[in-house]
């Protein structure tokens, strides 16, 4: 495993000097928060953040699926993370890292086991049929805060998402689809969620 690169004395004694000041290295003072930016689209599910120079894209998909045996009436949800080496020089290719594996337990925690989406909304037959979320996140680059940047994009991208309408008649099961934008709109059921809380930046 690649290690992280340690701090030169010269950068050290520079940044312990700066907080003796009150200062950090982006000019803010030491209580202000990081500008957060947020943009959609041009999908549904599509939601790319900004933390100051930190910047996280999060993407939402859907798919029809068996449940678990012992949740018959829930939903499930996946989160999948993935580092790229231009924002963390430390990571190897194709080989997750010991911090992916530990950003990807605290998001888990932060959304799924907050219970964050309402699982049991996205039913569509017991023991049949249910919705699976995919929460694909991607860091861009990584200037800090990586956690509350993945959190808000992973949210702000399901808030935006949208999935296809669906008609049950008996067992059959019927997904309604549309290459008509408005009759899209129209044909797509946000997801209800709950348990969303606000962040801090520091």
């Amino acid at each position: 495993m690649v290690k992280e690169f340690e701090s030169s004395i010269n950068e050290k004694d520079f940044i312990l000097q700066g907080i003796k000041e009150g200062l950090r290295l982006d000019n803010r003072d030491i209580y202000d928060f990081r500008q957060l930016g947020i943009t959609f689209g041009p999908d549904y599910g599509r939601s790319e953040v900004t933390l100051g120079n930190t910047r996280v894209l999060a993407k939402v998909s859907c798919e029809v699926m068996r449940p678990y045996q012992d949740r018959p009436a829930e939903g499930m949800i996946t989160l999948s993370t993935e580092m790229s080496p231009m924002a963390f020089p430390s990571v190897e290719p194709g080989r997750p890292s010991e911090e992916e594996i530990l950003v990807s337990r605290i998001l888990e925690k932060a959304i799924k086991r907050s219970r964050a989406i309402d699982t049991e909304g996205l039913c569509i037959v017991a023991n049949e049929k249910v919705w699976s979320i995919r929460v694909d996140i991607h860091f861009l680059d990584h200037d800090g805060n990586i956690i509350d940047a993945a959190c808000i994009a992973a949210i702000s991208a399901l808030a935006h998402f949208r999935r296809p309408d669906i008609t049950v008649i008996g067992e059959e099961v019927t997904i309604v689809l549309s290459k008509n934008l408005l009759f899209e709109i129209y044909a797509s059921v946000l997801l209800e969620l709950t348990n969303i809380y606000l962040l801090a930046f520091n």
